[in-house]
């Protein structure tokens, strides 16, 4: 393990400090030796894959990082004379390639990827989805570590699936090594025209500026973006952080913003909706480090 790690480049927004320890596994042993002596050491575990979705304190960060960039396998093969592939891929493969993957072969089910950034462990940690589409009924085992730093295998049964919630037991799992998926079949146009669908969602979201996705979940029945955006949040900054103007629920790092400054515009647009709209948003994002509003 690698220790005093700086975390700035392992995140979309580009933001935060050192960590205690980092370790890059390349496969499920390396990964549970990994947890192992984060366990032995006493120390905060976070498990990171593209940084797509989390917000990273600044200064020195008193826990252990573990990377999944490199638990990047993907294993396919066809099943019940081609109708069925079977996907065996890594927590570090990116969703993008997946998506690749299942359009080239003519298998759909994967669709509702188009436009999510990130790898596969984060996706399924956080039931990634869109329009009520996601995982649920595509995975059917996981490999995992457990906080003994032991290996086990998680059966479909035991996946709880809800809205942007992690689908198994967290205080057993550690770590999620590889999942298994099933796709069908399909004819591509069907596949292509659920790919332009899905696309047609994302039209308004702010492609290839500095941000960590959607900050904030949508309550029941509404929207968080739109409730921003009537609360008159698009625009609105602190430091070098702003509210998009594309789409209320991305903050953009303009390029010198602190990680400070975007917590701080975060706090700041769920006052403004709790002030105006009686609504109290519920974070998206994941957070890793000490925060603390001045």
């Amino acid at each position: 393990m690698l220790r005093d790690f700086p975390l700035r480049d392992l995140n979309t927004w580009g933001v935060g400090g050192t960590c205690i320890s980092y370790d890059s596994p390349r496969t499920a042993l390396e990964a549970e030796e990994s947890v192992a002596e984060v366990i032995r050491n006493e120390e905060k575990l976070f498990i990171i894959g593209a940084g797509s979705n989390v917000l990273i304190s600044d200064g020195h960060i008193n826990a252990a990082v573990i990377h999944t960039e490199r638990l990047d396998s993907v294993q396919p093969s066809r099943e019940e004379f081609d109708k069925i592939i079977r996907i065996e891929a890594g927590a570090g493969v990116p969703v993008r390639k997946l998506l690749e993957l299942s359009v080239n072969e003519g298998y759909e089910g994967l669709e509702f990827l188009t436009g999510i950034p990130g790898t596969l462990g984060g996706a399924l940690w956080g039931n990634a989805g869109a329009a009520g589409h996601g995982f649920n009924g595509l995975i059917k085992e996981a490999d995992a570590v457990d906080w003994n730093g032991r290996s086990f295998k998680i059966g479909e049964e035991s996946f709880k699936w809800g809205y942007r919630t992690c689908p198994v037991d967290k205080s057993t799992v550690a770590l999620i090594t590889s999942c298994v998926i099933y796709l069908n079949s399909a004819p591509k146009e069907v596949i292509f025209s659920n790919i332009k669908k899905f696309a047609s969602l994302k039209k308004d979201q702010p492609l290839g500026k500095k941000t960590s996705g959607c900050v904030f979940k949508n309550p029941p029945g509404m929207s968080a973006g739109r409730l921003l955006d009537e609360c008159g949040c698009k625009g609105i900054s602190v430091g070098g952080a702003v509210v998009s103007n594309s789409h209320a629920n991305f903050i953009e790092n303009v390029g010198d913003a602190s990680s400070q400054d975007i917590y701080e515009l975060c706090e700041l647009c769920r006052e403004i909706v709790l002030k105006l709209c009686g609504v109290e948003l519920e974070y998206e994002i994941n957070f890793l480090g000490t925060f603390k509003k001045n």
